[in-house]
């Protein structure tokens, strides 16, 4: 339950992400920085499992998790993926790492990669065969629910349809169309909600992330975390 648009430009992206949960699941730890095989990122950390849903690291290079369709079980978490290859410094590399990678302990899940000057890709994994295909069209916009999953993806697909900038998608992540509930972008059912929104924009210099904790809808509060990328180095801040 989630979704994901996103919105390429000259020299970068806008990169939007809703993550859908239950009321059950344990509460997320906003992002920080965090390190791996050298390569700085930043990224959000599940409460539950200790993965992640989203990643952006100080080359540009931003991955996000939907899940999949049915409920088959699993013996990983899907969200342990993404630290283990966000880290690469491209989306080529991104997709010759997941083509390596043992799926069979995930349950079925969609990955996006998006970087810099180049289009995005999707991984599907749908429990028995996996995918990995180019996504070229600018803006682009993936969802999922395990709730009417088709008439959900069909109600926020139509509202999608001629959004053609960076700030039409920051409203689209806060809709309520067609009205408050299951089938709205920003979703609130009685057993599960949009509870954190994600903000990632990466241009030339910058790899700027924003997060609340929070749906959309309930205002835009939260922490922000920037990636200056120099000449031989890379200044952190955090707002």
């Amino acid at each position: 339950m989630c979704t994901a648009s996103w919105i390429h430009e000259d020299a970068g992206y806008w990169l939007f992400f809703n993550r859908d949960e239950k009321l059950t699941r344990k509460k997320a730890m906003p992002p920080d920085f965090a390190a791996r095989d050298g390569i700085r990122f930043l990224t959000p950390v599940d409460g539950d499992f200790g993965g992640t849903w989203i990643a952006t690291n100080e080359f540009g290079v931003s991955i996000c998790l939907l899940n999949g369709a049915g409920n088959q079980r699993h013996i990983r978490s899907r969200g342990l993926l993404i630290p283990e290859v966000i880290s690469a410094p491209s989306v080529p590399v991104v997709c010759e790492l997941v083509r390596a990678a043992d799926f069979a302990v995930f349950a079925p899940f969609t990955l996006a990669l998006l970087g810099p000057h180049q289009p995005a890709a999707l991984v599907n994994w749908d429990g028995s065969r996996k995918t990995v295909g180019f996504q070229d069209e600018p803006c682009f916009m993936l969802t999922s629910s395990s709730f009417d999953s088709e008439a959900v993806r069909a109600s926020r697909q139509a509202e999608f349809r001629g959004l053609v900038d960076a700030e039409f998608l920051a409203r689209f992540h806060g809709s309520h169309i067609p009205a408050r509930g299951a089938y709205s972008t920003c979703m609130h059912r009685p057993d599960a909600e949009t509870v954190s929104f994600s903000r990632i924009h990466v241009s030339e210099r910058d790899t700027d992330f924003f997060y609340s904790p929070a749906a959309p809808c309930e205002g835009i509060l939260g922490v922000r975390l920037k990636l200056t990328r120099q000449v031989g180095s890379m200044t952190l801040e955090k707002f």
